[in-house]
């Protein structure tokens, strides 16, 4: 008798389509309280304005809402995610109790592509901020990036009507086929 091929069943997905819905929804306020803070303090930067006591107990509380978000318990995710939600008040209470600055008016803190940035409105601002941020080196004054954008549309032909008839959209790449010019300093 010939051997018996096995059968392989397909993977399984790791996640459903309901539950990828569900925790999506359910960190959905806290993603808005988080980028509330981070542009009021700067990214990366409120744990460092707290207590060690509190900036661990929010430290606790991110892994325990990234362990519940592995497990897919949904119910476990809406519950960490309230904790998280308080953990970023508490923080900004105790920040502003203990006298630190924010960044309102001055600069906004962003994540972009996995990193912490600044953008400092005024220029003026900007050795301060630098001091501050936990990246200096991301850290940049609106006006640097209004000199870029201005570079950048001198070299591609249309994106001024490219922009109106898409209004909102987004550029997410840009090939240079010469491979750029250097950056004028």
């Amino acid at each position: 008798m010939p051997p018996r091929k096995a059968v392989r069943e397909a993977p399984k997905p790791v996640f459903s389509e309901v539950e990828i819905v569900a925790i999506q929804e359910a960190i959905e306020p806290l993603d808005r309280v988080a980028v509330e803070m981070e542009a009021r303090w700067g990214a990366g930067r409120l744990p460092r304005l707290v207590t060690p006591e509190t900036a661990a107990r929010f430290g606790a509380a991110k892994a325990k809402l990234d362990a519940a978000i592995m497990a897919r318990d949904v119910q476990d995710v809406c519950r960490r995610a309230g904790v998280m939600i308080r953990g970023w008040q508490a923080m900004d209470r105790e920040a502003r109790e203990r006298g630190a600055d924010t960044w309102e008016g001055r600069a906004i803190g962003i994540r972009w592509n996995g990193q912490e940035w600044a953008i400092v409105w005024d220029r003026a601002d900007l050795p301060l901020i630098c001091q501050q941020s936990r990246a200096p080196e991301r850290t940049i004054a609106a006006a640097e990036l209004l000199h870029a954008w201005r570079s950048l549309k001198d070299r591609i032909a249309g994106i001024d009507e490219a922009r109106k008839v898409f209004p909102g959209g987004e550029i997410v790449r840009v090939n240079f086929p010469d491979g750029g010019d250097d950056i004028p300093f």
